[in-house]
């Protein structure tokens, strides 16, 4: 008896295992991109979120916790994340920055959203995967609002940017001494001194910096370019507003109608050279000069004393000059923005002289405690013998405001 083999059912089993192939590269194909544009949702969603949460806190930064949880999970819902526990799982941190590493040493949070999202297979159930999981995380640093000096805090500021006409490179005297406290000296342009002596930095880790040079002094870091001032864009950014220009709302008053000293207010002062060689004393008081031509020079008698505003927008300014678009090279400019300090001044004072377009040389102020300003000019310089002592003061000097910061971190 012959038995014949029979092949029948074996392309059966070829078109199963086949079908199965196929199934896993349908899979793949769908499945995985389902995953794939899941993951990248999620990922947007934990983005802004933490987003969200980071300005809720710069907004108002005694804000709970909680409250910012409430506001993160929104946004999440708000993009498809609801923290059901079923399709997704939202996980929220909030800490504290350490110590330091928010600007201006203020307080911040660290925010980080975690989302763990389950996507469900239709072809991936062939070869046992009902579901994939998805897991994004981001996290936010938001450090809060503070102020700052202008200008990073220098006591003297020159801001012609320049390689001309340095800080302190004033006539031929080798006699001028300076003492700076509590702060140091930046040029935009050059800082020069005569010898070694000329400046002395009376804390240690304060000194000279210079976009382009600094040098002989003591203490000197030449060629901070990274802290140049774009002129005049960077200073027009801080100039306070006119008070003056007969605009609503003006604060100025008129100088007084006789004497120098001003009281409880801002004034507008158009004609400067009237106060040349006279004691103009302040007492919660801040000059505005709108004059664009004068030469102050106090020799012997007169000078600056007394105190500048003590709150509004013009808090902590002793002067302000307002800025002219050509601005004073040198002090044989006649046309030009000049106060010169010639030998002992009348006394000590306080808040900052931002005088963007002027010279300003300062030769002695013969006063035991010193100035407690920040001295910001085009040029600022030095000459003569007597000693110039600036005890600087950031408490008494004008601040500006830092707005929040928000950034992601990861």
């Amino acid at each position: 008896m012959i038995l014949k083999t029979r092949e029948k059912g074996q392309a059966l089993v070829l078109i199963a295992l086949a079908a199965v192939g196929l199934f896993a590269f349908a899979a793949l194909a769908i499945d995985g991109s389902r995953s794939y544009s899941d993951k990248r949702h999620a990922q947007n969603a934990a983005d802004t979120a933490v987003l969200a949460g980071a300005l809720a806190y710069t907004r108002n930064n005694t804000i709970s916790t909680a409250d910012i949880n409430a506001v993160i999970l929104a946004r999440t819902t708000s993009n498809g994340y609801s923290d059901n526990g079923t399709t997704n799982h939202v996980t929220i941190t909030v800490a504290d920055v350490p110590a330091g590493e928010c600007p201006g040493g203020v307080d911040g949070k660290d925010i980080t959203v975690d989302i763990v999202s389950y996507v469900d297979t239709t072809f991936a159930r062939v070869i046992g995967r009902s579901q994939m999981t998805n897991a994004v995380t981001a996290t936010s640093r938001a450090c809060g609002f503070y102020v700052a000096p202008l200008f990073s805090g220098d006591a003297i500021v020159g801001l012609n940017p320049n390689l001309y006409q340095c800080a302190f490179d004033s006539g031929t005297s080798n006699s001028a001494k300076w003492k700076i406290k509590g702060s140091g000296l930046f040029s935009n342009g050059c800082a020069y001194a005569k010898n070694n002596d000329s400046v002395t930095f009376v804390d240690a880790g304060d000194c000279a910096t210079a976009v382009g040079t600094a040098n002989t002094f003591a203490c000197s870091n030449p060629n901070q370019t990274a802290r140049a001032i774009k002129y005049p864009e960077d200073v027009l950014a801080i100039m306070p507003p006119n008070p003056c220009d007969g605009t609503p709302g003006d604060v100025g008053l008129p100088p007084p109608a006789s004497g120098s000293t001003f009281t409880n207010g801002i004034y507008c002062i158009s004609h400067m050279d009237d106060y040349d060689a006279k004691d103009i004393h302040l007492v919660n008081a801040t000059l505005y000069v709108t004059d664009t031509d004068f030469n102050l020079k106090f020799s012997g008698g007169g000078g600056f004393s007394g105190t500048s505003t003590s709150s509004g927008e013009f808090e902590d300014y002793y002067m302000v000059i307002a800025y002219e678009p050509d601005p004073c090279e040198d002090f044989n400019d006649n046309d030009a923005q000049r106060i010169n300090f010639r030998g002992n001044g009348s006394g000590t004072f306080s808040g900052t002289i931002l005088a963007p377009s002027a010279c300003l040389d300062l030769r002695g102020n013969g006063e035991a405690e010193g100035i407690h300003t920040q001295i910001i000019g085009y040029n600022v310089t030095s000459n003569g013998t007597s000693e110039t002592y600036v005890n600087y003061e950031i408490e008494e000097n004008h601040e500006i405001p830092v707005y929040p910061t928000i950034s992601v971190l990861k």
